[in-house]
């Protein structure tokens, strides 16, 4: 039997400002002893290197969607890898649009390729010598040693009416181990496709998000926006991202065993604050409630 799996939070912080107490979203998912990256937000490599993974073992990134604070991190990692002479397979896997943005970067990691250490003797590895993209869609299958990955696509670009007609895709991911489920959310509005694909899941590792205080926030930041370009704003932190309840809710539906809140934005949660968003979640939601903090495993 395979090495049981452990989940590392490396970075519970959402884009787009940066949070000096927590990175932007980014995950490690140990399955055995199988490091799979879920996400790959600004400051994820060093996470990785805090939860004592070096990065030239990872090789397999399951990407979300394609938002900059979920992503910002990847061409460090495809120049780090080409920088220490990696030969080994890297596979990420995301919905369509990957693979426009990996050639993007892979195009961008010419200059410092072509620089290498001033020894022509030892070229460096380009990426496009070892990275590889599958582009994954609601339906498809992953399957790796000791873990199985399902998707759908959820309500993060737009209303669960419209889910399945043409357009960029946002998904939620299901890894299924042998020891326990984990699905992550992504981010997701309320969405019944996601609470079906949790459904009976061991661990829900859910995106959170503090509307009021990020319109205050957003009003503080852009003083001369119009009415239209605010309730723009407003519309998608209500539709298409999840409140305390809404988590809680989602939970419960899904009938998941623990319940791990992420994607906090700004400094939304602090110690000051931490104690009404549990009590929002358990509104709606009885089991095993966390909210993750950067290093943090369950």
């Amino acid at each position: 039997m395979l090495n049981p799996s452990s989940f590392t939070t490396l970075g519970t912080g959402g884009g787009p400002m940066p949070n000096p107490d927590r990175a932007q979203p980014a995950h490690l998912l140990m399955v055995g002893e199988m490091p799979v990256l879920v996400d790959c937000g600004e400051g994820a490599m060093s996470g990785l290197r805090r939860a004592g993974i070096d990065y030239r073992h990872v090789e397999h990134i399951f990407l979300t969607h394609h938002h900059f604070d979920h992503i910002g991190s990847l061409f460090a990692c495809l120049g780090l890898n080409m920088m220490v002479h990696r030969h080994r397979p890297l596979t990420i896997y995301g919905p369509p649009g990957t693979q426009q943005i990996i050639e993007g970067l892979m195009a961008a990691c010419d200059v410092p390729n072509n620089i290498g250490f001033g020894n022509t003797d030892r070229k460096l590895p380009h990426p496009r010598e070892f990275v590889s993209v599958h582009e994954i869609e609601p339906g498809h299958e992953v399957k790796l040693d000791g873990c199985r990955v399902t998707c759908c696509e959820n309500t993060h670009y737009r209303a669960e009416s419209a889910l399945g007609t043409s357009g960029d895709l946002s998904l939620s991911l299901r890894f299924d181990l042998v020891d326990r489920s984990i699905v992550f959310t992504g981010d997701t509005g309320a969405c019944r496709a996601v609470e079906k694909l949790a459904q009976g899941v061991d661990l829900l590792v859910g995106e959170m998000v503090d509307a009021e205080q990020v319109l205050k926030r957003f009003r503080q930041v852009n003083p001369d926006a119009n009415e239209a370009q605010y309730n723009k704003i407003r519309q998608h932190m209500l539709e298409h991202h999840l409140t305390a309840e809404q988590l809680g809710e989602m939970a419960m539906q899904a009938g998941a065993k623990k319940l791990v809140a992420v994607h906090f934005t700004n400094d939304s949660v602090t110690p000051e604050t931490a104690d009404s968003f549990m009590e929002r979640i358990r509104s709606r939601f009885s089991g095993d409630v966390h909210l993750g903090q950067d290093g943090a495993s369950y």
